[in-house]
């Protein structure tokens, strides 16, 4: 009867949350940036791949090689290196957006007295938290999937594909699991540490600049910023993904039980 109880606290939490992101306008935020982001970089491939050409023939006679060297490395006309370049700026620029908008929900609901009257009719505080990570990780999660491949199929139609749809498959739903988690910590480190600050500071230094000093050390390839390096670099050695992937489950359940415990302790007093 307790775990029914429980249950139905989550799934009441998840309705009103999921109004709440249609009402407030996040789920367009979350849908329009990913496709916004895979817009522009598709535009900068086109338009940037052309310089050197353009040049060429403006320019006769002027070397141009280390200028189309270097435009192939940041927007190339392969499917793969294309998708590669168009999930890093989804780990960057949708991350750092999503992070900002999403780090002081739980802590100005609270300092609101939202929780208040739901608390009194036996609500608590860990069916708010769980309904915040399902409802706005599993949405940005799903935009950030639907948008990878939607990206990968207007690539296949006009750069040279290297690139399958098996493999596209895995790593949209790697990084749509990327964001998932992302976002989760946000809410768990916003929960834990009674701070959107800190945990929106928390999160973006770590998605920022984590996985490129984890590059550098052996022990990078273990931790769960590796599963962003292996969207980024378009890789296809799956198995490379379960150790990464069980420490993140395993450092999120932890980080989910503190936040948690945090929010039972204040029901106490």
């Amino acid at each position: 009867m307790m775990n029914q109880g429980i249950m139905t606290g989550i799934k009441c939490c998840i309705k009103k949350d999921i109004k709440e992101v249609l009402r407030t306008g996040k789920l367009i935020l979350f849908a329009s940036l990913a496709l916004g982001i895979g817009v522009m970089i598709m535009g900068f491939t086109l338009l940037f791949t052309d310089i050197p050409d353009a040049l060429a023939l403006e320019l006769p006679g002027f070397d141009i090689q280390s200028l189309e060297d270097m435009m192939i490395t940041l927007y190339p006309r392969r499917v793969g290196g294309s998708c590669g370049v168009f999930s890093y700026y989804i780990g960057f620029f949708y991350s750092l957006i999503t992070i900002l908008v999403c780090n002081n929900i739980i802590p100005k609901e609270q300092k609101n007295g939202k929780w208040i009257l739901p608390r009194e009719m036996g609500y608590r505080g860990r069916d708010f938290l769980t309904s915040k990570c399902i409802v706005y990780g599993g949405l940005a999660g799903l935009s950030v999937f639907v948008s990878y491949m939607l990206y990968y199929f207007t690539a296949c139609t006009m750069f040279e594909r290297d690139m399958t749809f098996g493999n596209a498959l895995f790593l949209a739903i790697l990084h749509g699991l990327n964001i998932f988690f992302i976002l989760d910590y946000t809410f768990l480190f916003a929960a834990w540490f009674k701070s959107g600050v800190v945990a929106a500071i928390s999160m973006i230094g770590t998605v920022l600049f984590v996985p490129d000093i984890m590059n550098f050390l052996p022990i990078g390839k273990y931790m769960p910023t590796f599963l962003l390096t292996f969207v980024y670099d378009y890789r296809s050695d799956y198995g490379e993904t379960v150790a990464p992937l069980i420490f993140n489950l395993l450092i999120f359940a932890a980080t989910y039980v503190f936040a948690v415990n945090r929010l039972d302790r204040e029901e106490i007093m």
